[in-house]
């Protein structure tokens, strides 16, 4: 732990310096922290709370802007007005990050002493934050008012991510698992199934493979993602889990340079060069840059993280109820390849002079109200088990059906990433990978092995 620790403090300075580097240089953005401060100890203690009248300012780093016209945004919002309608001390101040920088940030922030209050940590990185101390055990706030019954109706295995000595540090939020989203018209129009096997997954995206005779658009049938920017897992992940069961060896070391690394990396770039399913472009093409274009109608079906469905409903030109989410096919058809279970661990900063308060706003935005409003307005997954009870009539509307999907994929394929070893980037690596192969012609285990070697020796394993 203590080892881990200072890896991961000496990161967040460098992090620091980027960050105070990038601000010199005109990034004045109101939605960006300020620059960071210098490090907190005895003599220089982190900077009082501002005061807005009396209220307690609580300051919030989320990828969500209160102010955005989508289900998640507005279902914050109301949380807020509500809240702060109900603690009239209390004033809750949003600063929205790029989701992709905002976790390294916070560890900077960390650092440096000026951290905001409350932070959405991404899951990948828990582990990391929990080996800097930059989270309050929720015992130390608001878990220890509460009862075994309020306990039980949200214990799972999101609830206990990350609990170290029987503590916990977070509530999970925007709980994700990553799927395949699919075009239903067109699997309707085509008397198509969904595929059960990686044959015939093949097949039925060859099927879905042509110019579009409505649009004009050249359609493919799957579409990827290998960019290192806005990176999402890509299938040959899930290929390696259902070989092997996890990415890395019980010592925290890559373990994906090896004939099942090989043969999941093959199959992936295959679906370019050998089937024709997925163009050249996906080499360069982001995530973000994916659900465009699917939105777009240029793909059939990509791969993408269940908590983007209303927000890609809300931007197709077709009928939004066609956008639908299929679990990852098997080898043998019998079940589905493990995938990734993401989402956003929300906590408390262990240097928060107003952890009180902090603590207060965690456990409203994990209120039955709340959580409600999470699920019938944001289109997310339930916190609480009686919220899906209550819910029922909700989750059997086939517009909904997506959310019965994913909590079936979480539940039977889900695979929680570790927190008792560093696992920083390991994405960007298994893309790099592919560029290698795609771009500068590297064999597929120099790919691979240089990866692999690149992300042990990031996290000094």
């Amino acid at each position: 732990m203590q080892k881990n620790a200072k890896r991961w403090a000496a990161l967040a300075v460098v992090l620091m310096m980027a960050l105070t580097l990038l601000t010199a240089c005109g990034n004045t953005s109101s939605s960006q922290p300020s620059a960071p401060a210098p490090a907190q100890s005895a003599s220089n203690p982190a900077p009082a709370p501002a005061d807005d009248g009396g209220e307690q300012v609580v300051r919030m780093w989320t990828f969500l802007d209160p102010e955005a016209d989508n289900g998640r945004a507005k279902a914050l919002k109301q949380m807020i007005e509500t809240f702060e309608a109900e603690n009239p001390g209390i004033k809750i101040v949003v600063e929205p990050q790029d989701w992709e920088q905002m976790t390294p940030k916070f560890f900077a922030a960390h650092t440096a002493g000026n951290a905001p209050d409350i932070i959405w940590c991404i899951m990948d990185e828990m582990g990391a934050a929990l080996d800097l101390g930059a989270l309050e055990p929720l015992e130390n706030l608001f878990l220890k008012d509460w009862t075994e019954e309020e306990i039980a109706d949200i214990d799972d295995s999101f609830f206990n991510f990350g609990v170290r000595d029987g503590k916990h540090y977070q509530i999970t939020h925007s709980r994700n698992y990553m799927a395949m989203y699919y075009r239903a018209d067109l699997f309707k129009e085509k008397e198509l199934e969904v595929p059960k096997t990686w044959d015939e997954f093949i097949e039925v995206c060859q099927k879905l493979t042509e110019v579009d005779p409505d649009t004009g658009i050249q359609r493919y049938g799957f579409g990827q993602a290998f960019n290192v920017d806005k990176v999402d897992p890509q299938i040959m992940t899930s290929l390696l889990l259902d070989a092997q069961g996890n990415l890395f060896t019980e010592e925290g070391k890559a373990d994906w340079a090896n004939a099942a690394g090989e043969e999941a990396l093959q199959f992936q770039l295959d679906c370019i060069t050998k089937y024709g399913i997925t163009p050249e472009a996906a080499v360069n093409l982001t995530g973000e840059e994916l659900f465009t274009e699917f939105a777009a109608g240029k793909y059939a079906i990509i791969t993408g993280g269940a908590v983007r469905v209303p927000t890609v409903r809300a931007d197709v030109p077709f009928d939004p109820s066609a956008v639908q989410l299929m679990l990852y096919p098997s080898k043998d058809g019998n079940g589905n390849s493990p995938s990734t279970i993401n989402g956003w661990c929300v906590g408390v900063w262990s240097g928060s002079q107003v952890k009180e308060a902090a603590g207060k706003f965690v456990e409203a935005m994990m209120s039955p109200e709340s959580d409600e409003l999470w699920v019938t307005l944001g289109g997310q997954l339930a916190i609480r088990k009686s919220t899906m009870e209550k819910l029922g009539d909700f989750y059997q509307d086939p517009d909904n059906y997506y959310l019965t999907v994913v909590a079936d994929g979480i539940n039977n394929a889900g695979w929680p990433q570790p927190t008792s070893y560093p696992v920083s980037s390991w994405k960007n690596d298994l893309n790099r990978a592919a560029q290698m192969v795609m771009v500068d012609g590297k064999s597929i285990p120099d790919a691979l092995a240089s990866v692999a070697e690149d992300f042990n020796t990031r996290n000094a394993q």
